[in-house]
């Protein structure tokens, strides 16, 4: 709600129904979360049904899922990212001439060593990102 009330005792009682989506435990919100809880992919399929629904179903196979080929190419960077979630995101919002020094705050901000070329920075955060379960999405604003 955007108010913001500090406690006597130091503690919120607010703040425990916040949930986290990254380490899956209340108490923090998953920007918060230093528990960093990697997207991974699912080996079975019913890894995509609900427990509940596992449950009420009496669904107790485990199909394997085969994600490649033999020989086929490794799982690339654009395709963890794309595994992510959307609620996972760090917008990065900058003004035209500014994308540079705006990627270096975040990086800054991250505590992420930066590199001399903007394209090798950008590459940076997008790995030091999806190591956190998370993916960087660029906006420029007018």
């Amino acid at each position: 709600m955007g108010l913001s009330r500090a406690h006597s005792d130091g503690e919120c009682p607010v703040r425990a129904s916040f949930w986290c989506s990254q380490c899956g435990c209340y108490g923090h919100r998953p920007v918060e979360c230093d528990e960093a809880r990697h997207v991974y992919r699912p080996k079975t399929l019913e890894e995509l049904i609900p427990e509940d629904l596992r449950e009420r179903w009496d669904i107790d196979t485990t199909t394997p899922i085969v994600w490649h080929a033999p020989n086929c190419r490794p799982i690339t960077l654009e395709d963890a990212e794309r595994e992510i979630a959307d609620n996972n995101t760090i917008e990065v919002r900058y003004r035209e001439g500014k994308q540079d020094n705006k990627i270096r705050e975040v990086m800054r901000q991250f505590r992420i060593p930066t590199v001399h070329m903007m394209a090798g920075n950008i590459r940076k955060l997008r790995e030091w990102a999806v190591s956190q379960g998370k993916k960087v999405c660029l906006i420029q604003e007018k």
